[in-house]
């Protein structure tokens, strides 16, 4: 319940103004430190399936008679003289006097250091506590609490009072400190406590059970060099021991060196201009990303919201996550807990689950104490039960699985086939195929028996016809069991006739009264070449065809008239007139009437798009046109089309562009560039962002950390992040 901080850890870093505090502890430490370093020389030994304890010499110091020694968390450690065992599954302690100090009456035995040890046992036949006791066994807490963590010389302690946890601290004289009732309770170090109310807030307590800050603190870390790191809404602070607030949380992050100097760093600060690097606004944040003319998510410090179109918040910035689901529907995760919330900030969905999933016009939720649920678009939940699985089948079935069973949902959420099959298989219109107690059948949606379970698996290819696959052969058979067709070779059911897959590569297509189809008998939409496993075809265009022969390619006409001789290495299809081929390793191209139009000097060759085409020689790129004339030389390392007929180029690993007829727009001299729909190229160079027109000229300086174009509003944002500074802690 209760998170584990290291306090012993920061105590280096505590202020003289608390020496005295600072002595106590360190005494505690020493004692440790000693029982410590004489737990070192002793180990544990097993003999005929009980536990014993031999000192360094390997002599025998406690004999093998015990279930387990040590602790229950499975630790081992001797302290000073005292350790625990286990009999009869119960742990007591015991001196390496082989004394028993406490009988062995606790179901749980951890040790919490110094002379503490907490304890867990019944107190009723219906009622287990936990308790602490020294090593001495006297009782320092009693029996009465469901859990306790020492901290120094302080327990945070808590008890399940009805389904939540209530948390409070008290000395090692069961007085009460912080009573208990709030959420938790953790330790920050030198005698400061983390107390977080009903409404998930912190404030930050003495070690005397005093608030020395109001509850307003989201989360803190551990002291160091007298401070704590508080976060609040997303951004960082700082306080101090006495609650004094040295810096407020209003930065991204916050920072304090070994030297004792703080460091801070300010959210960044987003600009909008327009396209002549005009100010619009400014706004203060890490990140902002549109979604819509209207809306846009906003980041700041590690916190998500929603902004409008006039920077007023819609959705407060609080959240882990905040992504679009849909127009003015986003998907929010705070705490590891998912939830749906609208445009203007309203829950459509609480954020309670732990996986949350949108389909058509509902959604897929998760709880890890339950299971799968299906909810309404208002976040309503419409199943009777959760799931262990919930898939969809189809546009109008669930396919869920409730233990080890499955049935099917229907779009309301009500069972249409009970949680009863071994598994659901294929679904047609009105038939469902299934495994029950280990064999198989049909039913309809009512769960009548169209097929009787037996012993061999279904699949079903339509309301009217089903294949048995027993081994060696599969038979298509109709509803009422007459056998249509068997084969022993794979086959695939389509929607107006089927396939046998036979092993030379080649397919037969039948319809379901088993008669193979001709090509011409194919269902209209179905006559593609793959369909029909014409071997060693390519796909025809401008009426030529490739076709593969004895290892070499040509081109054969709509009627399968060889036009072409197949003598190329390699070919491509025709386009404009033209077609790619490879002689001795090379690429060129042809024309219809075979002639060679480019001669094949080339490694690689693209298809030609505005006349232009993309050639590769010696590693390097450029551009030929249709006669084979270099339009840009080949000296690139790379060369991309770019949207509009425009070529990124790449050389000496920087960035420019070429025009659509191949003549140099930008040499090649940024880091990074992306051409805008508006024809005007956001570039980098030297880390920095900037805007460029298409003839080169700057719009705006390339002075950014980034710089973003939201086209909805015809606005660029520009960021500028801010750097680490010193802070005046005073």
């Amino acid at each position: 319940m209760c998170r584990q901080v290291d306090q012993l850890g920061v105590l280096r870093y505590m202020d003289t103004h608390y020496l005295c505090h600072v002595r106590l502890i360190f005494i505690l430490l020493f004692v440790a430190c000693f029982f410590l370093s004489e737990a070192s020389p002793y180990e544990l030994f097993e003999q005929n399936g009980k536990m014993g304890i031999k000192d360094e010499r390997g002599q025998v110091v406690i004999p093998p008679s015990f279930e387990a020694l040590g602790w229950s968390d499975g630790s081992f450690s001797v302290i000073g003289e005292t350790t625990g065992y286990r009999v009869q599954n119960h742990w007591g302690l015991i001196n390496l006097k082989k004394e028993f100090i406490t009988p062995a009456e606790f179901e749980e035995l951890v040790y919490q250091g110094g002379e503490f040890v907490v304890a867990r046992k019944k107190v009723s036949p219906v009622a287990t506590k936990s308790g602490c006791i020294n090593l001495r066994g006297e009782i320092n807490l009693p029996f009465v609490y469901d859990g306790i963590k020492v901290s120094g010389l302080r327990a945070i302690v808590f008890n399940l009072v009805g389904s939540r946890f209530s948390v409070g601290l008290t000395n090692l004289k069961n007085e009460v400190l912080i009573p208990l009732m709030y959420n938790d309770i953790h330790s920050l170090g030198t005698l400061r406590y983390a107390v977080e109310n009903r409404d998930g807030k912190i404030a930050l307590f003495s070690e005397n059970g005093s608030a020395v800050s109001d509850f307003t603190i989201d989360s803190l870390s551990a002291f160091y060099k007298g401070y704590s790191i508080i976060h609040e809404h997303g951004f960082q602070g700082l306080i101090d021991r006495e609650g004094v607030i040295k810096a407020p949380a209003r930065y991204q992050s916050i920072r304090i060196e070994e030297d004792g100097r703080v460091l801070g760093k300010l959210p960044g600060e987003w600009t909008y201009l327009d396209n002549q690097n005009r100010v619009l606004t400014t706004l203060v944040a890490d990140e902002l990303i549109p979604v819509s003319k209207r809306r846009t998510v906003i980041k700041s410090g590690n916190r998500f919201g929603l902004i409008d179109e006039l920077h007023q918040p819609l959705i407060r910035t609080e959240w882990d996550s905040l992504s679009e689901l849909k127009e003015d529907l986003f998907l929010a995760r705070k705490d590891d807990r998912l939830g749906v919330v609208t445009g203007t900030g309203k829950f459509q969905v609480p954020a309670v689950y732990d996986t949350l999933q949108i389909y058509g016009q509902g959604f897929r939720a998760f709880l890890k104490a339950n299971g799968w649920l299906l909810l309404d678009k208002n976040g309503t939940v419409k199943t009777a039960k959760a799931y262990r699985f919930i898939h969809q089948f189809d546009s109008s079935t669930w396919k869920v699985r409730n233990g080890i069973y499955w049935g099917l949902l229907n779009p309301d959420g009500n069972e249409v086939v009970h949680c009863v099959f071994d598994s659901i298989g294929d679904r047609t219109n009105q038939l469902v195929a299934v495994k029950f107690k280990g064999l198989y059948g049909i039913i309809d949606l009512h769960e009548n028996w169209i097929l009787a379970p037996q012993p061999y698996p279904i699949r079903l290819a339509n309301d009217t016809r089903y294949l048995l696959i027993q081994p060696g052969n599969s038979f298509l058979k109709s509803i009422e069991g007459k056998v249509i067709y068997f084969t022993s070779y794979p086959v695939e059911f389509k929607e107006k006739y089927w396939i046998e897959h036979l092993p030379n590569g080649t397919q037969n297509n039948l319809n379901y009264d088993g008669v193979k189809i001709t090509m011409e008998e194919m269902p209209k939409g179905r006559t593609s070449v793959t369909e029909v496993s014409v071997p060693n075809l390519f796909q025809i265009n401008e009426g030529l065809q490739g076709i593969r022969r004895s290892g070499k390619y040509g081109f054969v006409d709509g009627k399968g008239k060889l036009r072409i001789a197949n003598r190329y290495d390699s070919i491509g299809a025709f386009q404009n007139g033209l077609a790619p081929i490879k002689l001795i390793g090379l690429w060129g191209f042809i024309n219809t009437a075979d002639k060679i139009v480019v001669q094949p000097n080339y490694e690689s060759v693209s298809t030609f798009i505005n006349g232009l085409s993309i050639v590769k020689r010696n590693a390097k790129m450029g551009l030929i046109d249709q006669r084979g004339q270099v339009v840009l030389s080949v000296r690139y390392e790379h060369i991309d089309r770019l949207p509009k007929g425009k070529f990124l180029l790449k050389g000496n690993r920087l960035l420019g562009v070429a025009q659509e007829n191949g003549t140099i727009e930008i040499e090649p001299r940024f880091d990074e560039l992306k051409v805008l729909e508006n024809g005007q190229l956001l570039v980098k160079q030297a880390n920095k962002w900037g805007l460029i027109s298409s003839s080169g000229l700057d719009i705006i300086p390339m002075q950014y950390d980034k710089l973003q174009f939201d086209p909805v509003k015809n606005q660029y944002l520009a960021f500028h992040k801010s750097e680490w500074r010193v802070l005046d802690i005073k």
